[in-house]
């Protein structure tokens, strides 16, 4: 049996023990394959921050669809097509965004009409959606998404300023977006899920 079969073999004992809901095979597996799809991401995004986001969606879906998983040829091939879609996905939505935001700003800066106030309307409605979002977290999981998302600080200085560490930090601001993308998904602004989306 050569290595690649040897290889196949522990990737489908792991997924048959990760459809068991086995913690332990998931840890594995992310060990496994964790550097190797932060490096294949960040090739595409060149940015760490964002890169770590992807990477963390990738295998809160492999989690996710862990009772589903039928692999009969490549865990390997399967992951890296998985984080490449997810990746494509998440640029767009961030594109999107892009395209939305310049408009409206190339309207609101060309003169008071009534196409422009429209905007500012909605842009300020936009604003005071979000922070309904934000206000309904509990106060460590909003000081963690204000630090971070609306005060640009890194991971390192806000867990710092918090007096907690780094992956308690991740799990604070990776709860309060998933909080705060739910809030906006239920009230329907599409534009403010995209604005978080990209928010770095």
């Amino acid at each position: 049996m050569g290595a690649d079969e040897t290889m196949l073999m522990n990737d489908q004992d792991l997924l048959q023990q990760l459809a068991l809901g086995n913690r332990e095979a998931f840890t594995t597996i992310y060990q496994q394959y964790h550097g190797g799809i932060y490096n294949y991401l960040l090739k595409f995004t060149r940015n760490p921050a964002f890169t770590e986001d992807l990477v963390h969606d990738v295998f809160l879906k492999i989690w996710e669809v862990r009772t589903q998983l039928d692999i009969k040829k490549s865990f390997d091939a399967y992951l890296y097509r998985l984080a490449r879609n997810t990746a494509i996905t998440q640029l767009n939505r961030i594109s999107l965004y892009d395209t939305i935001r310049d408009e409206i700003m190339h309207r609101l800066s060309t003169g008071i009409n009534d196409q422009s106030l429209m905007n500012a309307v909605e842009a300020k409605q936009y604003e005071e959606l979000l922070q309904k979002a934000i206000d309904q977290l509990p106060p460590q999981r909003r000081e963690a998404f204000i630090l971070c998302r609306q005060q640009g600080m890194s991971y390192e200085e806000a867990a710092a300023q918090m007096n907690i560490s780094r992956n308690t930090f991740k799990q604070h601001l990776s709860l309060a977006v998933k909080a705060i993308r739910d809030y906006l998904l239920e009230h329907g602004s599409i534009s403010l899920l995209i604005l978080l989306v990209s928010l770095k």
